[in-house]
């Protein structure tokens, strides 16, 4: 049985996909799962092992627009699949599992894809976003209440070797433990604050740990700026890893410190305990990293929260209180208790 999961949402989304990608294999070894993803999922899931294929689906490159849709369906239906699941609510996504031609196809209830299902299940706003894509399997003989709800990504050799030697340009020895700091977000009300996480640099370098910076090429500039706020002595990466390389980077880390972003379920999926700010959004939304191991740091009383769903650019009050308000005493007190509890 061939099994096409459509899911080209951000990353963090399509971490937290791959415990359904586990539960659609499971006691079914001889299933063919393929992924149409983006780009970036395509890389953070490469060697996946629940995953036989991926399709890249560049939605904001060569496949943007009508066109770019066009042409993805064009390619489904050639592919011959047997199931199709949408675990992207979009009607795009709907359009592609459609042409697919497979059956059963499903998705989410109410979904604006809905028009292409032939099996449909609720969207728990209630439940972690895991058990709503577990719920995904139910049509296809999946169980989500016994699946492993564990986010899990596969941690490239090649990619371990390129960072050890990039931290050792950097000073930084196999014996010396990581903090990775992850300050930027493509939503701007999402970002802690530069002086905040300045502060915390400062403080693991006194605590005898190193901190490095990380994000992508756009981040840098920001990761370079916190840098400075914390003495200068704090290596930027951001923009010198690739996916696969800072997944491979977090895994060496004794932990990370996020906003509510990607590179936080990047972390849970490789073993490591994440503190992880949330500002505008909210953990009852369901996209906390997975598991006990983690922290999370907000505001603890402001009426305004949450202001969105993912995240303004800017703070539709104009004070941004919900992250100018935390202190970097809150962030290293849940640091020290991820890493005690790791010890």
């Amino acid at each position: 049985m061939r099994v096409l999961v459509v899911q080209t949402a951000f990353l963090g989304d399509i971490v937290l996909t791959t415990p359904l990608l586990r539960e659609l294999k499971r006691g079914r070894p001889e299933r063919h799962v393929t992924v149409l993803t983006t780009p970036l999922g395509a890389a953070v899931l490469a060697g996946h092992p629940f995953i036989d294929a991926v399709l890249p689906f560049d939605k904001r490159g060569r496949d943007r627009g009508a066109l770019g849709t066009l042409r993805g369906m064009r390619s489904l239906r050639r592919l011959g699949f047997d199931a199709a699941v949408a675990a992207q609510r979009s009607g795009r996504t709907g359009l592609l599992v459609a042409a697919s031609g497979a059956r059963p196809r499903v998705g989410f209830h109410g979904a604006p894809g809905r028009f292409a299902y032939t099996e449909s299940v609720r969207w728990d706003a209630d439940r972690h976003a895991v058990h709503r894509y577990l719920a995904l399997s139910a049509p296809l003989g999946g169980d989500p209440e016994s699946a492993d709800p564990t986010p899990v990504l596969a941690v490239d050799d090649v990619a371990r070797a390129r960072v050890h030697a990039l931290l050792a340009r950097q000073g930084i020895g196999v014996e010396d433990g990581v903090v990775a700091i992850a300050p930027g977000s493509i939503w701007g009300t999402k970002r802690w604050t530069p002086e905040g996480f300045a502060a915390v640099a400062r403080a693991v370098l006194l605590r005898g740990l190193r901190p490095v910076l990380v994000g992508s090429p756009d981040e840098a500039a920001l990761c370079t700026a916190i840098a400075e706020r914390a003495g200068g002595s704090v290596p930027v990466l951001a923009g010198a890893t690739g996916v696969a390389d800072l997944t491979a980077l977090l895994a060496r880390s004794r932990a990370l410190i996020v906003n509510d972003s990607g590179p936080g379920h990047v972390a849970s999926a490789v073993g490591t305990p994440v503190v992880a700010i949330f500002g505008p959004t909210v953990p009852a939304f369901g996209y906390t990293p997975f598991g006990a191991a983690h922290r999370i740091v907000e505001h603890p009383d402001l009426p305004c929260r949450p202001c969105d769903r993912h995240g303004p650019q800017v703070c539709p009050l104009g004070h941004h209180r919900c992250m100018q308000e935390i202190g970097a005493e809150r962030v290293l007190g849940a640091l020290a208790e991820v890493l005690k509890a790791a010890d």
